[in-house]
């Protein structure tokens, strides 16, 4: 069995970085716990398997963690300081050393929920600046009626410094996409033209923040960064980096707030070691967008949100791609099925009127019984 040699809590340093907007400034945050006291200076890099651990599961209870990258920015008229952080992204990761697989489950930060404590319902990324990851959570767990074991909060450098150790990322960018944001400060500017391409980690970060170019915007922005998670593991399989462990967690010391301490993390690292591709399931809540007077909101259906978990735990794949890329997918190719039908029916009719079998309408009889026998070979 190919093994995957990559390090299970970047996967959450990666994840929760990507959905942030260039020109944010993040100062780097102070550890909920001993991470930080944990991680001695000049360690030196150290083989994974040297590294002292702490299990952080309850027997074989799948352990449920909230990962939040927030948004806290500068603009023309306000000071990152002044600008209240939201969420803007907000992911669970499920982790079954049961099954000994894992699930990254999207929650898109326009959804619409119910904020304990206060009236009406609002996008899930307010939630984070009503309250901080505490409300958070607990709208998490009331929406999607689960208990949240940990959380991570994570500054975007994060991705920014773990793409650059591993030297880069390969990626086919769909389109070419400019885009100048003034508003932000210092502002944004994001130039990309269509093609494959290796990124640098800044430039990893300007991929992961485009938005407008989707189709579905946000939805889109979301499968995107799964996709380069994907990407990224490939990257992280050099033996290489085995020797640099101390160092992809240093990326996470320095650039993410959580209550796991430092022997929890390496014991998730080591966990992923054991875990192929296929072990690792990625996911987004289904819903529908909608306007709610001006308000763009993202409509989850509370029990199909908790049906997408309790898949997971079944063993069953990821839903989204089940009913909305698949579903997608097959209109694709109904309409490229009917284009062909069109333009077959186009050129048998024009081959007819060679033959002198149809009129000046370009209609017939003939025309009625050819599409019938299409249709039905056997009559």
């Amino acid at each position: 069995m190919k093994v995957l040699k990559w390090f299970f809590f970047i996967l959450a340093v990666a994840v929760l970085g990507t959905g942030l907007y260039v020109g944010y400034k993040i100062a780097p945050m102070a550890p909920a716990s001993s991470l930080a006291s944990s991680s001695e200076e000049g360690r030196g890099d150290t083989p994974l398997d040297d590294v002292d651990t702490v299990n952080p599961f309850k027997g074989n209870r799948p352990l449920h963690m909230a990962l939040f990258g927030i948004d806290k920015t500068a603009t023309t008229d306000m000071t990152a300081e002044d600008n209240p952080s939201r969420s803007d992204v907000v992911m669970l990761l499920t982790m079954d050393p049961r099954q000994r697989k894992a699930q990254l489950l999207s929650l898109p930060r326009d959804t619409y929920v119910r904020v304990p404590g206060y009236k009406g319902k609002t996008k899930l990324g307010h939630a984070y600046a009503y309250g901080g990851h505490e409300l958070a959570i607990e709208t998490i767990e009331d929406f999607m009626d689960v208990d949240i074991d940990h959380y991570a909060v994570v500054d975007y450098q994060a991705v920014e410094k773990l793409v650059n150790a591993v030297g880069g990322v390969e990626v086919d960018i769909p389109f070419d996409y400019e885009y100048l944001d003034t508003y932000v400060v210092p502002n944004l500017r994001i130039n990309f033209k269509k093609g494959p391409q290796k990124l640098n980690g800044a430039d990893a970060v300007r991929y992961l923040r485009i938005r407008k170019q989707y189709e579905d915007q946000d939805i889109g922005r979301i499968q995107a960064q799964q996709g380069f998670l994907m990407t990224l593991f490939d990257q992280i399989k050099s033996p290489k980096l085995l020797f640099r462990f101390n160092t992809l967690l240093d990326i996470a010391n320095n650039n993410v707030e959580t209550d796991l301490n430092y022997g929890e993390i390496a014991y998730l690292a080591k966990f992923g070691l054991s875990l192929d591709r296929e072990d690792i399931i990625t996911d987004t809540l289904v819903g529908d967008d909608t306007y709610i007077g001006d308000i763009a909101y993202y409509i989850v259906d509370e029990d199909s949100a908790r049906e997408q978990l309790n898949r997971f735990s079944e063993g069953k794949g990821s839903y989204y791609q089940e009913v909305v890329v698949d579903e997608k997918d097959q209109a694709e190719e109904g309409e490229e099925d009917q284009e062909d039908v069109e333009e077959t029916t186009e050129d048998e009719g024009e081959l007819l009127k060679k033959e002198g079998k149809l009129g000046r309408s370009g209609k017939g009889s003939s025309q009625e019984e050819n599409t019938r026998a299409r249709r039905n070979p056997v009559d």
